[in-house]
């Protein structure tokens, strides 16, 4: 590979310089400002062009037949080729946005941040297109950028029209992985149908795999002064929300596995197997790596979720896998946890929460 690094007093003319010397093929490497030994402000690019011939590739094995291939892996070929597409039909373009410091630097930092390439190599051409290609004031690329992320993102207000009058009771389940805290989650939610909207609402706790969390939850329930069950069974289940028929609201907690595991959710999802009455919040932790959040969503697919929970707001400052997950799922997002306090740690989603995780690019591009 021939690399070769390029100075000029403007962008352009270093540009310029790459594509005489080194042809239309050259890929950037990096770019930036640099202050030459006489003090003046100059910009340096150093590119190179691969000349290696590659030698032939090996035969590839027979791939394996059709019906071996799970579903998981269609999806994540399929996800490949995609972004190998859009990478080739747009190189071009993507290449000279590159050479602008705002979307360079945009571009590194929300990497650092955890979010996906593919998210925001989507984005960041969709907001230069936006600016109609004019993406060299940094606050204009980044108000764009944000405005193109909330375009595919959902927020939700599940318990928005619930009253004392409402007739049967609405019944929603809090599911997902252990140790992300459904049921600090559930009591925090408790408190607020309790106390701020004043409705009557019962617990039921399908979570016998750890006796703690059953005793940490009736201490909540006491403390609230609401019912509180314990089922062990689909027909107990059953059983317990039709004693609770007469309140607004159920809140339903369940038993926190490992949930990478596919049969612990066919266990958990044959409870409700034929019930439309529940809706399910999938509580995540915000702190989990990206593609652990991607495999735990699709496990649950099958579930129908109602709406995303995330947790630990408060453990990462790196929020890149969490907002990920809103861009690749159509799933809306309802609450975020942001701390142990019950009920004080939660708050209702929004697009302004969403836009502080942001703040910390913001401040390095301006």
């Amino acid at each position: 590979m021939q690399v070769k690094t390029f100075r000029a007093p403007t962008m352009d003319r270093a540009l310029a310089q790459v594509k005489k010397e080194l042809g239309p093929d050259a890929i950037i490497l990096s770019s930036g400002k640099i202050t030459s030994s006489s003090g003046e402000q100059q910009f340096e690019v150093s590119a190179a062009l691969d000349r290696t011939p590659q030698p032939a590739p090996p035969q590839p094995p027979a791939p394996p037949a059709a019906e071996s291939i799970s579903a998981e892996v269609k999806g994540d070929i399929q996800e490949i080729k995609s972004f190998l597409s859009l990478l080739i039909s747009s190189k071009d373009y993507f290449t000279h946005l590159q050479m602008k410091e705002p979307v360079a630097e945009l571009y590194h930092s929300l990497l650092v941040r955890g979010f996906d390439e593919k998210q925001i190599y989507i984005l960041l051409n969709r907001a230069a297109s936006e600016l109609n290609g004019d993406a060299g004031d940094a606050p204009r690329l980044f108000d764009a950028f944000c405005s193109q992320m909330l375009s595919k993102m959902r927020f939700s207000r599940p318990f928005r029209g619930i009253s004392n009058s409402s007739g049967q009771p609405t019944t929603f389940s809090f599911v997902g992985p252990t140790g992300v805290g459904k049921t600090t989650t559930l009591a925090k939610i408790a408190a607020y149908l309790k106390i701020k909207r004043q409705l009557d609402i019962g617990i039921i706790s399908l979570d016998t795999y750890r006796i703690g969390a059953v005793d940490q939850l009736r201490t909540y329930a006491n403390i609230l002064e609401v019912p509180f069950s314990v089922a062990q069974s689909k027909s107990e289940f059953e059983k317990a929300r039709i004693d609770f028929s007469h309140f607004d609201l159920i809140l339903v907690d369940t038993t926190g596995r490992n949930f990478l595991n596919r049969e612990h959710v066919r266990q958990l999802s044959s409870i409700f197997e034929g019930d439309r009455k529940t809706s399910h919040f999938l509580v995540l932790s915000a702190a989990a790596k990206d593609d652990d959040l991607r495999q735990t969503i699709l496990h649950f697919k099958e579930m129908e979720l109602h709406s995303l929970i995330f947790t630990k707001i408060d453990e990462t400052i790196h929020h890149g896998c969490m907002l990920n997950q809103l861009l690749r799922f159509d799933y809306p997002l309802a609450f975020m946890g942001t701390g142990q306090r019950v009920p004080e740690d939660i708050e209702q989603a929004s697009q302004k929460r969403i836009l502080s995780f942001l703040l910390p690019v913001r401040s390095q591009n301006t």
